[in-house]
């Protein structure tokens, strides 16, 4: 009767355990999509973006670490990106990538590209595509940032996105993507400026401007 006792006692507790952290799940995945909103509706709020961002992929397992500079032009969907030798061009519906490590030029559609390709498409429908949490508030570069971590909805090669938006007016300071072999590729925002004038021809894809001995890999 004592071991029923005491085992009705410990699932008690562990029920009670459960229930807690299910409603610090709520109230964290809750506090994260409020500051998610704000942050995705500041960049929808804007007619276009000139974002300059360091870039740094590391493996530690594989005693890997690369830091590149970048720069991304951006409409709405359109986008045209570059980081170190590598380029990326949307015009919000095909996608071409020329990775200069592999020399070639990848074409794929927009909507079968993962997210987390740049620092903000994240922003864009994340209600629907990842599960918010609040991590914490944490100091960085002599600001207070709110981190969130992103999961997707379904697989991706990146399980997890973890974001870091300023506290002050959840402008957005750092993502890091992580991948399933250990890797994790970070976007730091250097300068970010708004409603810039661009030109169009900036996203359109122009095959003159890539090396004629590249090769295209079609996957669409």
């Amino acid at each position: 009767m004592k071991k029923i006792i005491v085992l009705s006692l410990i699932l008690f507790a562990g029920l009670y355990t459960i229930k807690a952290q299910t409603a610090n799940e709520t109230e964290y995945e809750q506090k994260a999509t409020e500051l998610l909103k704000k942050a995705s509706n500041k960049i929808k709020g804007f007619s276009s973006m000139k974002v300059d961002f360091t870039y740094t992929m590391e493996n530690t397992q594989m005693d890997i670490k690369e830091t590149m500079t970048g720069k991304i032009l951006s409409k709405g969907d359109k986008y045209h990106m570059t980081v170190g030798e590598n380029i990326f061009i949307s015009d919000g519906e095909t996608v071409w990538n020329f990775i200069d490590e592999l020399y070639e030029i990848h074409i794929n559609t927009l909507a079968n590209t993962e997210g987390g390709l740049t620092p903000t498409v994240l922003l864009d429908n994340f209600e629907n595509e990842y599960r918010g949490k609040f991590i914490r508030q944490e100091q960085h570069a002599g600001k207070t940032v709110d981190i969130i971590d992103l999961v997707p909805n379904t697989p991706q090669s990146f399980f997890k996105y973890r974001m870091a938006l300023d506290a002050l007016d959840q402008t957005l300071v750092y993502t890091i993507a992580y991948d399933r072999n250990g890797g994790t590729y970070t976007y730091a925002i250097d300068n970010l400026e708004s409603n810039q004038s661009i030109s169009d021809s900036k996203f359109v894809f122009d095959r003159s401007a890539f090396p004629d001995d590249a090769d295209v890999v079609d996957m669409r």
